[in-house]
């Protein structure tokens, strides 16, 4: 009566913990969206999106990556010989057990009603396969130590729950011949730690065992043209479909960063977890958000963690829907704004025309200052230098001294593909580059770090590469914009005052 009783309840933990679970990813999103939508409306978008492929040639795909990518796992195989081993040794095994132990009586019994072997070997064998998976996953965490890959409490916890109910169950299964009470006492360990693993599992790391398996099946079958409520509905769940294996942070082109700055959290693996907080609007340390926010901004959008990732996850997609819902926050961070801009022009068609222009208006403003004398081009301005200690410290680099040898022959303005680009370059850039230069000779401060010309450029050295004077424009231009950014950080508030981060 007691052990029903126990399996219901735990049937009943699993099957509302797992509702939980899907529910969320229906009543949340990551990043901007096509406005509000309902919970049932994205439910009807994944139905009419699933039938689409059901009755489409997408069938075939769904089909082929049903086979190659989650039977047989050949995207870790790909990656990692020892590892796709270990997988296959715990997803075969466990899954046999699961289907002709758990459910015998729905699968098993039906098939072979007189089937009984004193000592089975279709139990005792994929419990040893799962006990050799256990044994490869602690030796590649413990003995080998896989680079970037971090073993947390809900891995010593799976890891430790998986491993007591194989050796209860074989232990069982040794002794069922020989001795009752031997019998006995394993079956009080074997059949509670199942039951704890069963309620346990929608809300532990196990979980991935469906979702990985959805994250694959969707990433395969959806392009740029799915439905946006879709988009929204995977991008939750491949939160869930995350098992932290690290290959995306072992292949990231900006852990060394992370390294350098003592900050985990600008590794990908890292995010994913912290994302899931972020979503839910669990409450966030202002210290969290901006070890997150660096580690959102810094990406260089170099897409290996997209390739390599085992679980098919478009984190690609992910971190700029991320992204853009931080700046419209206000939770910018104007010090990176640089790669992100080129990133979000690659992107600008996705955005509305209003979401793409903010941002880069209010960086610029943040960065430039208030250039008066752009809005006062009448003024006259004094050929004495205005501020020659910003002149002395704009010229602290070599190489950046070079511009007192401009003369203003315009040679740099001319051949600037830039100003080139509009028929007033004046009125879309307020300055031309001889003209930041020789603001920067005469110590307007105001002029050479706040004109849209410094930012627009393109870094494409044309302008130092046809100087007379041999000045190095280009670089006199990273160096203005370093020091704008320098002077923007030490008088910003820092920006952690977004409506999550509020909770």
């Amino acid at each position: 009566m007691f052990y029903t009783l126990a399996i219901y309840c735990a049937l009943a933990v699993f099957g509302v913990g797992l509702l939980y679970k899907m529910s969320g990813w229906f009543r949340f999103q990551i990043g901007t969206g096509p406005g509000e939508t309902t919970m049932s409306t994205r439910v009807a978008a994944v139905l009419k999106g699933l039938s689409g492929v059901l009755f489409s040639p997408r069938l075939m795909i769904l089909i082929r990556v049903f086979f190659r990518d989650v039977l047989l796992q050949l995207r870790i195989l790909e990656k990692d010989r020892l590892r796709w081993i270990m997988h296959m040794l715990i997803f075969t095994g466990f899954m046999f057990l699961f289907f002709t132990h758990a459910l015998d009586r729905i699968i098993a019994t039906p098939l072979a009603d007189r089937y009984y072997l004193k000592l089975n070997p279709f139990l005792i064998v994929p419990g040893l396969m799962v006990l050799a998976g256990i044994a490869l996953a602690v030796y590649r965490r413990f003995v080998l130590k896989v680079p970037r890959l971090k073993t947390g409490p809900m891995d010593r916890y799976a890891l430790t729950l998986l491993a007591v109910i194989m050796l209860s169950g074989i232990a069982m299964e040794l002794t069922k011949l020989t001795s009752y009470e031997y019998y006995q006492f394993f079956w009080n360990i074997h059949v509670p730690a199942c039951l704890l693993g069963l309620a346990y599992l929608p809300f532990s790391k196990m979980l991935h065992v469906f979702t990985t398996p959805a994250s694959l099946l969707a990433n395969g079958v959806m392009n740029e043209h799915s439905a946006a409520a879709n988009v929204m509905t995977r991008q939750v769940m491949e939160l869930d479909a995350c098992t932290r294996c690290c290959t995306c942070s072992l292949h990231c082109s900006v852990a060394v960063a992370g390294d350098s700055l003592g900050n985990d959290l600008i590794l990908p693996s890292e995010r994913m977890a912290f994302l899931k907080d972020y979503i839910a609007g669990k409450q966030l340390s202002p210290r969290g958000l901006a070890a997150i926010q660096q580690g959102v901004y810094l990406c260089t959008n170099c897409d290996r963690c997209t390739v390599v990732c085992p679980a098919g996850i478009n984190l690609r997609d992910l971190w700029f829907r991320v992204r853009e819902e931080m700046i419209l926050r206000g939770q910018a961070v104007p010090l990176t704004l640089t790669p992100l801009s080129f990133y979000r022009g690659l992107r600008q068609r996705e955005l509305a025309p209003d979401q793409y222009a903010e941002p880069p208006r209010k960086a610029q403003q943040a960065l430039g200052g208030d250039a008066a004398r752009l809005r006062q081009p009448e003024q006259t301005i004094a050929l004495a230098p205005a501020d020659g200690g910003f002149g002395l410290s704009a010229a602290l680099s070599g190489r950046a001294a070079t511009f007192a040898s401009c003369f203003t022959c315009e040679n740099c303005s001319t051949v600037c593909p830039v100003a080139g680009n509009y028929d007033d370059p004046r009125e879309h850039l307020d300055l031309l580059p001889h003209q930041i230069i020789r603001s920067l000779v005469l110590g307007l401060e105001d002029l050479a770090m706040g004109s849209k010309m410094l930012w627009y450029c393109l870094t494409c050295y044309q302008c130092q590469e046809h100087c007379p004077q041999g000045v190095k424009v280009t670089d006199i231009f990273y160096e203005l914009k370093n020091l704008a950014a320098q002077k923007a950080a030490r008088t910003s508030v820092p920006a952690v005052s977004g409506e999550r981060a509020a909770h």
